[in-house]
């Protein structure tokens, strides 16, 4: 019984593990960019500020999506790069955050958007990896303009649904503070 139950937790990770066999090492430089970004900003005078922009979930989806799809067409190589660096201001974001509004609503105001955030950039820079042998197909003239759409909503699905969440949470985070 129990080997059962360990092969059906095992299937989903290693579906997973078998469409996007980098995952965990891009999201490994994701974390690691992070921690520098924080390791950078504490070594700056962060001042105190009450003021909480105004966010709504369509804005955020929008500059998530375009953020994915340019991360598409620069190769996973520049996908990681635009994540790293993300990354890197995520993570002083976060320090200046702390410091201008405290460790308590920085956690509130990121504890549920950003991991999603996190998951979607590496799983852009998989879709990166997947999608540029078909742009080069298009470009050569293999394949269709046709196939590179149909290749593009294919690698876009996953991120898409993590940066639908992370909007939506974002938002939720920064309305349930404002009341």
């Amino acid at each position: 019984m129990s080997s059962r139950l360990t092969n059906s937790v095992r299937t989903p990770f290693k579906a997973l593990r078998s469409r996007f066999p980098y995952l965990g090492t891009d999201f490994l430089k994701i974390l690691i960019a992070i921690a520098c970004g924080i390791g950078l900003a504490s070594l700056f005078t962060w001042g105190s500020s009450t003021d909480v922009t105004s966010m709504s979930a369509p804005r955020i989806l929008l500059h998530n999506a375009s953020l994915a799809v340019l991360a598409l067409f620069l190769t996973h190589y520049g996908a990681m790069v635009m994540m790293i660096l993300n990354g890197i201001w995520l993570g002083m974001g976060m320090v200046a955050s702390t410091a201008a509004i405290g460790l308590h609503q920085t956690v509130a105001l990121t504890a549920v958007h950003i991991p999603l955030e996190i998951v979607a950039w590496a799983l852009t820079i998989q879709g990166a990896r997947l999608f540029w042998p078909t742009l080069l197909g298009v470009i050569r003239g293999e394949h269709t303009w046709r196939r590179m759409a149909q290749k593009m909503r294919e690698v876009l699905i996953t991120p898409a649904t993590f940066y639908l969440l992370a909007a939506l949470a974002e938002w939720a985070e920064h309305a349930l503070l404002e009341r």
